[in-house]
Protein backbone atom coordinates (compact mmCIF):
# COMPACT_ATOMS: atom_id res chain seq x y z
CA UNK A 1 0.00 0.00 0.00
CA UNK A 2 1.20 3.41 -0.94
CA UNK A 3 1.79 5.68 2.24
CA UNK A 4 -0.70 8.29 1.94
CA UNK A 5 1.91 11.38 2.18
CA UNK A 6 3.89 10.14 -0.44
CA UNK A 7 0.64 9.67 -2.66
CA UNK A 8 -0.03 13.66 -1.64
CA UNK A 9 3.23 14.47 -2.35
CA UNK A 10 3.37 12.85 -5.78
CA UNK A 11 0.24 14.16 -6.96
CA UNK A 12 0.86 17.71 -6.09
CA UNK A 13 4.59 17.46 -7.82
CA UNK A 14 2.55 15.74 -11.47
CA UNK A 15 -0.49 16.92 -11.52
CA UNK A 16 -0.72 20.35 -9.13
CA UNK A 17 2.14 21.70 -10.22
CA UNK A 18 2.18 21.45 -14.18
CA UNK A 19 -2.13 23.04 -13.30
CA UNK A 20 -3.72 19.72 -14.12
CA UNK A 21 -5.64 19.67 -10.99
CA UNK A 22 -6.97 22.38 -8.30
CA UNK A 23 -5.61 22.05 -4.61
CA UNK A 24 -8.96 23.03 -2.20
CA UNK A 25 -7.93 22.70 1.63
CA UNK A 26 -8.48 23.98 4.74
CA UNK A 27 -5.53 25.56 5.39
CA UNK A 28 -2.16 27.03 4.06
CA UNK A 29 -0.44 24.14 2.78
CA UNK A 30 3.16 23.48 4.45
CA UNK A 31 4.46 19.80 4.02
CA UNK A 32 7.65 20.64 6.03
CA UNK A 33 5.21 20.97 9.21
CA UNK A 34 4.83 17.02 9.58
CA UNK A 35 1.90 17.81 12.15
CA UNK A 36 0.43 21.25 10.59
CA UNK A 37 -3.37 19.83 10.53
CA UNK A 38 -4.59 19.91 7.06
CA UNK A 39 -7.31 18.52 4.76
CA UNK A 40 -6.50 18.64 0.91
CA UNK A 41 -8.74 17.89 -1.80
CA UNK A 42 -6.95 17.74 -5.70
CA UNK A 43 -9.94 18.15 -8.01
CA UNK A 44 -7.69 16.52 -11.36
CA UNK A 45 -9.03 18.06 -14.34
CA UNK A 46 -9.82 16.08 -17.68
CA UNK A 47 -7.44 15.63 -19.98
CA UNK A 48 -6.70 18.60 -22.25
CA UNK A 49 -7.55 20.77 -19.85
CA UNK A 50 -5.48 22.81 -17.01
CA UNK A 51 -6.45 24.98 -14.14
CA UNK A 52 -8.13 27.87 -16.54
CA UNK A 53 -10.06 24.48 -17.20
CA UNK A 54 -9.83 24.85 -21.25
CA UNK A 55 -12.86 28.33 -20.63
CA UNK A 56 -12.73 30.97 -22.98
CA UNK A 57 -13.38 34.69 -21.37
CA UNK A 58 -14.15 32.56 -18.05
CA UNK A 59 -17.07 30.34 -19.95
CA UNK A 60 -17.60 26.74 -20.03
CA UNK A 61 -17.49 24.71 -17.37
CA UNK A 62 -14.12 22.56 -15.89
CA UNK A 63 -14.42 18.68 -15.41
CA UNK A 64 -13.02 16.64 -12.86
CA UNK A 65 -11.41 13.17 -13.37
CA UNK A 66 -10.81 12.85 -9.86
CA UNK A 67 -11.39 13.68 -6.77
CA UNK A 68 -9.17 12.29 -4.23
CA UNK A 69 -8.14 14.18 -0.77
CA UNK A 70 -6.15 13.22 2.29
CA UNK A 71 -5.94 14.54 6.03
CA UNK A 72 -3.36 14.97 8.39
CA UNK A 73 -4.26 14.69 11.96
CA UNK A 74 -1.46 14.74 14.31
CA UNK A 75 1.12 13.75 11.99
CA UNK A 76 -0.43 10.98 10.09
CA UNK A 77 -1.54 11.53 6.28
CA UNK A 78 -4.35 9.71 5.52
CA UNK A 79 -6.09 9.16 2.08
CA UNK A 80 -10.33 10.02 2.85
CA UNK A 81 -11.62 10.04 -0.88
CA UNK A 82 -10.74 8.69 -4.05
CA UNK A 83 -13.51 9.06 -6.69
CA UNK A 84 -12.95 8.22 -10.53
CA UNK A 85 -16.32 7.18 -11.21
CA UNK A 86 -17.56 9.47 -13.85
CA UNK A 87 -21.51 9.24 -12.71
CA UNK A 88 -20.13 10.97 -9.15
CA UNK A 89 -18.42 13.25 -11.21
CA UNK A 90 -20.56 14.74 -13.65
CA UNK A 91 -22.23 17.46 -12.03
CA UNK A 92 -19.51 18.35 -9.69
CA UNK A 93 -18.51 22.24 -9.86
CA UNK A 94 -15.02 22.91 -9.10
CA UNK A 95 -14.37 26.40 -7.42
CA UNK A 96 -13.94 29.00 -9.96
CA UNK A 97 -12.28 31.40 -7.57
CA UNK A 98 -8.90 29.22 -7.39
CA UNK A 99 -6.09 30.94 -7.75
CA UNK A 100 -2.28 30.57 -8.23
CA UNK A 101 -0.85 29.86 -4.49
CA UNK A 102 1.99 28.69 -3.16
CA UNK A 103 2.42 25.41 -1.42
CA UNK A 104 5.42 24.20 0.92
CA UNK A 105 6.91 20.63 0.48
CA UNK A 106 8.57 18.47 2.99
CA UNK A 107 12.05 19.72 1.78
CA UNK A 108 10.85 23.42 2.38
CA UNK A 109 10.69 23.99 -1.52
CA UNK A 110 8.00 26.03 -2.84
CA UNK A 111 5.74 24.82 -5.17
CA UNK A 112 2.79 27.18 -7.24
CA UNK A 113 0.00 25.26 -7.53
CA UNK A 114 -4.02 26.67 -8.43
CA UNK A 115 -6.46 26.32 -5.78
CA UNK A 116 -8.10 28.09 -2.89
CA UNK A 117 -8.17 27.63 0.92
CA UNK A 118 -11.56 27.69 2.22
CA UNK A 119 -12.56 25.61 5.53
CA UNK A 120 -15.68 26.20 4.82
CA UNK A 121 -15.46 24.54 0.95
CA UNK A 122 -13.72 21.60 2.58
CA UNK A 123 -16.40 21.13 5.11
CA UNK A 124 -18.94 20.98 2.29
CA UNK A 125 -17.15 18.91 0.33
CA UNK A 126 -16.49 16.37 3.75
CA UNK A 127 -20.08 16.20 3.59
CA UNK A 128 -20.43 15.37 0.48
CA UNK A 129 -17.81 13.03 -0.51
CA UNK A 130 -16.52 12.03 2.76
CA UNK A 131 -19.30 11.71 5.52
CA UNK A 132 -21.94 10.03 3.02
CA UNK A 133 -19.96 7.06 2.46
CA UNK A 134 -19.62 8.07 -1.16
Amino acid sequence: MVDAFLELQGIILDKGSSRKALAVASRDIHLEDEFAPNTIYLLELQEGQNAAGGRFGGFGQRGISRIVSFTNTAGAWRKEVDITESEQLKDFEPPYHSAAMPLTLRDGKEVMVAGVIDEILVEDYNRKFRDNGS
